[in-house]
């Protein structure tokens, strides 16, 4: 009679406790779809790893578990006595561990001890744009970044399989209807734009320039001043992301879109374009600059080197604050607000990054005379390195504002005239002489064989409560452009580099930025010149053989 209605009466119950016991329901992540470079180099890529699981009440001897298992991960045994602790019936010990680690928990045939395959994220060039990409969790779910921004696209609803277990609750299979085999899900590729190999040059110029200015931190970005797509973004010190200790908050920060501060000189530029295009200042106009100390109201404005008369020009090119105070005087405070606002100062971009800034800047409603002095040569306002390399790209390429674009696309590239060509035409001879000119203060940004323009900056850093300047806190910068026409590149690319509290005992932009922005300038062209079979610049003539060029735009598929 028992056994009749163990089989017959109760057996749609007892069947239902068979299969809660031989099958589990693991929910596995699921693949990410991969990110290349405008190249199609990968960037980001899926892996199969190993993830070790425990089921508790089917381990029979819980010391020799916990003596293996903290052997084989490097772990404490504390630490995973306390995962044995768990009431669940499957607890992860660790996930997504190199495959010939896990595998070797199967030869020790423990009971209740297992591992299952997942998709783990692989990064082929380690550092290289880490900020920018961003970071995957453990559950496969982006944290950062273009990771995090393009969740919906890289990302599929993780595997819900079911794991066939024996008696001893070892896993012997996975099911997936009547299979014995499953393929996870995959995500959708990704392609940036980009540049794999500048990326690399971006990265490695940046940590050594850091380096050599003892600084904190150093930023560059480095865009196609044309159509506005992003060829490298990075920051120093960069985030490994295939190391398994990173990913804190605080570690995962882009700050070249989330970190804003003070231009300093750099802006110059930007206003001697909006006043020149507003009818209230030429080149050639000549500029009291006061020998070098300018009483304003209550306060005294200064040069670091006096100077007398000098043109419009000249105020740039020897970077006179007390110059660039009457320009933005002849403004007024409601066409300086709308000049500066024009240039995409104010908002952030179209990028969509996460956490991106839109940095400092108060309405000319509000603004004191002083502010519109200030403003002027670049204090008083805070903006991102993205914001300023993107404001003087449109010098670069002839007056226009390019849309930033970070995705490849078949789409039209979109820009807004700014200025005329004519007006930055004008603002580029002034670049050029802060590089070029006997007393320009970027002479070490010149490249032999190539024209390059630029302007340096070095600006104090805010108190951390916001008011005041913190004593000997400063960021040195350099931002420019380099005509590559004489080698055959007719591509204008723009870019700025940025020294976070350098701790050297001269900290102006023209001397610890510019020589950065040199040397990944320099690089890039030898990389593009041999890419594209070109003549490279006299400086590399040595390394590459001479050959006849065509001039050709850098437009890589």
């Amino acid at each position: 009679m028992r056994l009749f209605c163990l089989q017959v009466v109760n057996f749609e119950q007892w069947q239902e406790w068979a299969l809660k016991q031989h099958f589990a329901k693991v929910e596995v992540a699921s693949e990410r779809g991969p990110i290349y470079d405008r190249n199609a180099k990968l960037l980001a890529v899926s892996v199969p790893a190993g993830s070790i699981y425990i089921r508790p009440r089917q381990i029979k001897d819980k010391a020799e578990a916990i003596k293996k298992l903290s052997e084989l991960l490097g772990v404490k045994p504390s630490i995973v006595a306390e995962k044995f602790d768990n009431k669940s019936p499957f607890v992860w010990i660790k996930r997504q561990v190199p495959r010939s680690l896990a595998r070797k928990v199967e030869d020790w045939k423990l009971p209740g001890v297992g591992y299952i395959l997942e998709a783990k994220r692989y990064y082929p060039f380690n550092q290289a744009a880490s900020s920018l990409i961003g970071k995957v969790g453990v559950d496969g779910i982006g944290l950062s970044g273009v990771e995090a921004l393009y969740e919906k696209k890289l990302h599929e609803d993780h595997l819900q399989t079911r794991v066939v277990r024996d008696a001893l609750g070892k896993t012997l299979q996975f099911a997936s209807g009547e299979k014995e085999s499953f393929e996870l899900p995959r995500g959708e590729p990704l392609r940036l734009t980009i540049d794999a190999d500048l990326q690399q040059i971006v990265d490695e110029e940046l940590e050594r320039g850091r380096q050599a200015s003892n600084a904190k931190a150093a930023y560059a970005v480095m865009i196609d001043s044309d159509t506005g797509e992003i060829l490298a973004m990075s920051q120093a010190p960069a985030l490994n992301l295939n190391s398994a200790s990173t990913g804190t908050a605080k570690e995962l920060t882009n700050k070249v879109v989330e970190t804003v501060f003070e231009p300093g000189s750099i802006f110059k530029p930007i206003v001697a374009a909006s006043a020149i295009e507003l009818g209230l200042a030429r080149p050639s106009d000549m500029i009291d600059c006061e020998r070098g100390k300018f009483r304003f109201g209550k306060h005294i404005i200064k040069d670091v080197h006096g100077q007398g008369l000098l043109s419009l020009r000249d105020v740039v090119v020897r970077s006179s604050n007390i110059g660039m105070t009457k320009i933005g005087v002849r403004m007024g405070s409601e066409r300086l607000y709308k000049s500066i606002k024009l240039f995409g100062f104010g908002e952030p971009s179209n990028l969509g990054l996460p956490g991106e800034s839109r940095g400092i800047f108060r309405s000319d409603k509000v603004l004191a005379p002083v502010d519109v002095a200030t403003h002027a040569f670049g204090q008083g306002i805070a903006v991102t390195p993205l914001q300023l390399v993107r404001a003087i790209a449109a010098i670069g390429n002839g007056g226009k504002l390019p849309k930033l674009r970070l995705l490849q696309s078949d789409e039209p590239f979109q820009s807004k005239r700014l200025i005329s060509e004519e007006t930055a035409s004008m603002v580029r001879d002034m670049m050029f002489g802060v590089v070029e000119d006997a007393h320009g203060t970027g002479k070490q940004a010149a490249i032999k064989g190539v024209r390059v323009g630029g302007k340096t900056g070095t600006a104090q850093k805010a108190r951390a409560g916001g008011r005041g300047y913190a004593p000997g806190s400063y960021v040195a910068s350099f931002v420019g452009f380099v005509d590559a026409t004489p080698i055959g590149i007719k591509q204008n690319i723009s870019l700025i580099v940025s020294i976070d509290e350098p701790k050297t005992k001269v900290i102006y932009g023209g001397t610890l930025a510019a020589p950065v922005f040199r040397e990944i300038m320099l690089k890039s062209l030898k990389l593009l010149a041999t890419r594209y079979e070109l003549r490279p610049p006299e400086i590399v003539e040595d390394a590459l053989p001479k050959k006849n060029f065509t001039t050709v735009s850098y437009r890589p598929a």
